[in-house]
């Protein structure tokens, strides 16, 4: 028995008086009404409506429960309306700032195809991490290992300058022909907050001063804007991917003799969030990172129980 269709009725009759005219405030028919009532008597045991063959009125047991009935009834509604504006709240998911802006729209508008709302934050890793932890987003996209991760995106040195070669960090080491020892204008590897984590600031930190480069030579900017002015203006290096480097309409190539890629794996606190979101625009999404699926890897829903962040990833990240 539905209880919540029966206990309409029973209220409908309480405020206009007949089954008939209840039947048609509901829109049912009359024996469907008649129905779910006598289901109602047979579950509480007792009668509700006292027949003639002219009207049916509410029993004084019947009376004693429509108060109750009128609460069940507004719960049910109440309880419907708060399903249908979780529907319509966004999933939000938390992405790199440095996100090409037309493809998180592209991605927008496959969700919205898919029946998805989807809004994008852009956070540092840092934060992104910690909105994902404590369900400030229902989705992140975190900044992992190369290794671990989903997607990858290779990592290169963007200028203001053309240059048909790979760089080797060696290049920018102090002394080198064609530059002065106490001038290291142009010399520098900027990192932006994007790659200012453990995986990516450790390992290219221990390759450049493996090689005589500078620990002055590889700052980190508190913004991309900030970075770019030091491209524009002393003719710096930024690290980035190809995709950021075309966005800032800058020269990129890659690194000689060494791999330096992001990882990202989309977390969330639900497993089916991540799951549906990754149907319906995983694609988008590594597009906008300018980044591309690990061959070796499908990207595989994961909540952030199941892959806890350690706490070095979790303070650079």
């Amino acid at each position: 028995m539905d209880l919540i269709a029966a206990c309409r009725v029973l209220v409908e009759i309480g405020d206009r008086g007949s089954v008939t005219r209840a039947a048609a405030a509901l829109e049912v028919a009359q024996s469907v009404a008649s129905r779910r009532i006598l289901a109602l008597e047979s579950h509480l045991g007792g009668a509700l409506l006292e027949r003639t063959a002219r009207s049916a009125a509410l029993t004084p047991f019947a009376r004693d429960l429509l108060p109750s009935a009128r609460r069940l009834v507004r719960l049910a509604d109440e309880l419907e309306l708060d399903a249908d504006r979780a529907r319509l709240r966004p999933v939000t998911v938390a992405v790199p700032v440095g996100c090409a802006i037309r493809e998180l729209a592209v991605a927008e508008a496959a969700g919205r195809a898919a029946g998805l709302r989807l809004e994008f934050r852009a956070e540092t890793p840092a934060r992104r991490t910690e909105l994902a932890a404590t369900r400030g987003v229902r989705l992140a996209i975190a900044s992992v290992a190369a290794d671990t991760a989903s997607w990858v995106a290779e990592l290169g040195v963007a200028g203001r300058r053309s240059s048909g070669t790979r760089l080797r960090l060696d290049e920018l080491r102090p002394g080198r022909t064609g530059r002065r020892r106490d001038d290291d204008a142009g010399a520098r590897l900027r990192f932006g907050p994007e790659d200012d984590v453990p995986h990516i600031r450790d390992a290219l930190l221990r390759a450049a001063f493996a090689v005589g480069v500078l620990p002055a030579q590889l700052p980190v900017d508190a913004s991309t804007t900030s970075s770019l002015a030091s491209v524009l203006a002393d003719g710096d290096l930024l690290l980035c991917t190809e995709a950021e480097a075309r966005e800032l309409d800058l020269h990129w190539r890659s690194f000689s003799g060494l791999r330096v890629a992001r990882g990202y794996t989309l977390v969330g606190d639900s497993e089916n969030d991540v799951a549906t979101v990754l149907h319906a625009v995983a694609d988008e999404l590594v597009s906008a990172l300018g980044a591309r699926a690990r061959a070796d890897r499908e990207p595989a829903a994961e909540t952030l129980a199941a892959r806890a962040l350690s706490p070095g990833e979790a303070r650079g990240a």
